[in-house]
C-alpha cells in the first residue's frame, strides 16, 4: 500500500486505499463505539490505537429492523458500533480542498453512509467527500430518559453527527480537506437533521454552508408525539420511572422489536425522531423558526411529487390521502384557514399528491428559504422535476443523479438512464460541487431573493427558472403544518 493513502490523524494511523481519481478511506471511526455502559450517553472521543489501522472496509451501519440491502458486507452489518464515517478525496495533491459532509436519510430509522459513494462528485468537483452513520431509533432518537428516570442526553443521534462534525474539524486536514470550508448537506431525514443543526448552539462554527434536500424540522416529533411514542417503548419493553439501569442490558434485538410494534401503534409519524428539546437545538418549532443562521448560505429544494412514495411504502408516517390530510389540517389551523388552504386543492388524484407533498415538504421547504433569505442568508432555492411513470418525481428521486445509483432502487426512482437523465446528474453535481468550492451554485442559477423566490427546477429534458410563488402556496399563509403535533 503506497504512502500516498497513509495518513496521520489524532487518533493514529489510518491506511486507506486508491479507487481510480481519488484515494478512499472506509469505515473510519469519529468516536468510540456506544455499546455497553455507552449504549445511551452522548459520543466519546476515539482512543488512540497503536500501529497502522487498516480503513478498507466499511464500518458497522446503525441497528436497524432490516439490512440497509441484500449486500450487507459493502454497505456495512447493522450494529450498535456504528460511529464509523468515510472519506474520499482526490489523489492528485492540492491546496486543502473543501469538504462535503453527507448525512443520510431512512426516515431516522434506517440507512448507512455507505450507501453514498463520494468518488465521483470528489474526482470531478474537486472536493474532499465524508459520509457518516449516525444511531437510529430506538438507540438514538427516542426520549427514553423521559419514562424511565435514566440519565439519556437528548437527542443522541444528532449528537452523533455534531461529534463528526467536530472530528472533520480536527483531522479533516490529514485528507487534504480544509477545516474552515466544509459544507454540511443531506436528505430526507439528512435534511431535517441539517435544518436542526442550523439551530444547535454546539454546532457553531462546524460547517460554512448547509444543503438540504427535502426536509425540515416540521417533520420531526412535538411534543405530544415524543411523549406519547416512549411511553410505547416503555409499555412495550416493561419500563418504568425505577428501571433505568435495565436499558443497558435490554438485547439489542428486542430493543428493535419494541421499535416495530410502536411503529405499528403510532400512526402518522415515525418511532423514533429528534425532538424540540431545548438543550441541544430549541424547545419548539416556532422557537427553531426563529433560530436563523443568515451568515450560512443555504441551497434547499424539494421534489415535485415527494409523497408518492410514501404512499407506495408500508406503514403510516406521515398523511398522504385526501382524509387524513384534511384532517390534519382542521386539526392544525384555524377552520377558516383550513378551509381555504383545503379548497386550493383539487379533490382528485394529482390535487391530493400535490397537497400531500405541499404539508410535508415543499411549503415548509418555501419558507424556510423565505426566512433565511428575509433574515440576510444567501439562498439558493430548486425543484427536482425529472418524473418517472405512475410516481412522477418522487421523494429520493434526486439520489440516482447525485451518487450514480445503480439497482432496483435506482430505476424505480430515475426509470432508464437515457443520455438525457445521464446529462441532468452531471448538471446537478457541477452545481452540488460548485456550491461546496463557492458558496455559489454556479452563474445559471439565480439566488433566491424576495418577493420574487426566483426557484431553478431540474429536469431531463432541459432546466429553467420560475419565479413568485403558486396561488395555493400563498394560501398556506406562512403556516408550517407538523405531520403530528
Amino acid at each position: 500500500m503506497s504512502t500516498d493513502r497513509v495518513v496521520e490523524i489524532e487518533a493514529g494511523t489510518l491506511a486507506g486505499s486508491a479507487r481510480g481519481a481519488v484515494d478512499v478511506w472506509l469505515g473510519v471511526p469519529y468516536a468510540e463505539p456506544p455499546v455497553g455502559r455507552l449504549r445511551f450517553t452522548a459520543p466519546t472521543e476515539v482512543r488512540r490505537w497503536r500501529g497502522v489501522r487498516p480503513a478498507v472496509v466499511v464500518g458497522g451501519a446503525a441497528q436497524q429492523l432490516a439490512a440497509v440491502t441484500a449486500a450487507r458486507s459493502s454497505l456495512g452489518t447493522p450494529s450498535e458500533d456504528c460511529l464509523y464515517l468515510n472519506v474520499f478525496a482526490p489523489a492528485v495533491p492540492a491546496p486543502p480542498r473543501p469538504v462535503l459532509v453527507w448525512i443520510h436519510g431512512g426516515a431516522f430509522t434506517s440507512g448507512s453512509g455507505a450507501l453514498y459513494d463520494g468518488s465521483d462528485l470528489a474526482a470531478s468537483g474537486d472536493v474532499v467527500v465524508v459520509t457518516l452513520n449516525y444511531r437510529l431509533g430506538v438507540l438514538g432518537l427516542v426520549d427514553l430518559g423521559a419514562v424511565t428516570d435514566a440519565d439519556i442526553p437528548s437527542n443522541l443521534g444528532l449528537r452523533d453527527q455534531i461529534a463528526a462534525l467536530a472530528w472533520v474539524r480536527d483531522n479533516i486536514a490529514a485528507f487534504g480537506g480544509d477545516p474552515a470550508r466544509v459544507t454540511v448537506a443531506g436528505e430526507s431525514a439528512g435534511s431535517i437533521a441539517v435544518s436542526l443543526l442550523l439551530t444547535a448552539p454546539s454546532a457553531r462554527g462546524l460547517f460554512r454552508s448547509a444543503i438540504m434536500q427535502s426536509g425540515s424540522y416540521s417533520l420531526i416529533h412535538g411534543a405530544d408525539v415524543r411523549a406519547e411514542v416512549a411511553q410505547r417503548y416503555a409499555d412495550e419493553l416493561g419500563l418504568g420511572p425505577s428501571d433505568a439501569d435495565r436499558l443497558w442490558e435490554v438485547p439489542a434485538e428486542r430493543l428493535l422489536a419494541a421499535q416495530h410494534a410502536v411503529r405499528r401503534a403510532v400512526r402518522g409519524t415515525v418511532p423514533a425522531a429528534p425532538w424540540f428539546d431545548g438543550d441541544l437545538v430549541p424547545d419548539s418549532l416556532a422557537a427553531a423558526q426563529a433560530a436563523v443562521r443568515p451568515e450560512v448560505p443555504l441551497l434547499i429544494g424539494h421534489n415535485h411529487d415527494e409523497v408518492t412514495l410514501f404512499q407506495l411504502l408500508p406503514g403510516d408516517i406521515m398523511p398522504t390521502t385526501r382524509a387524513a390530510l384534511t384532517t390534519r389540517l382542521r386539526a392544525a389551523l384555524p377552520a377558516a384557514h383550513a378551509e381555504a388552504v383545503i379548497a386550493a386543492y383539487p379533490d382528485t388524484l394529482l390535487g391530493t399528491r400535490a397537497l400531500g407533498t405541499d404539508l410535508n415538504f415543499a411549503v415548509p421547504t418555501r419558507h424556510f428559504a423565505e426566512r433565511h433569505r428575509a433574515a440576510g442568508g444567501p439562498t439558493w432555492c430548486y425543484r427536482f422535476d425529472a418524473s418517472v411513470p405512475l410516481i412522477g418525481a418522487a421523494h429520493a428521486s434526486e439520489l440516482p443523479y447525485l451518487w450514480d445509483w445503480t439497482g432496483p432502487t435506482a430505476a424505480i426512482l430515475r426509470g432508464r438512464r437515457t443520455a438525457a437523465r445521464r446529462a441532468l446528474g452531471r448538471r446537478l453535481k457541477d452545481h452540488w460541487t460548485a456550491f461546496v468550492r463557492d458558496q455559489a451554485p454556479g452563474p445559471d442559477w439565480p439566488a433566491f431573493t424576495l418577493p420574487e423566490r426566483p426557484t431553478t427546477v431540474f429536469s431531463p429534458g432541459g432546466d429553467r427558472v420560475e419565479t413568485g410563488a403558486a396561488v395555493r402556496h400563498e394560501v398556506w399563509r406562512g403556516s408550517d403544518v407538523m405531520p403530528r403535533d
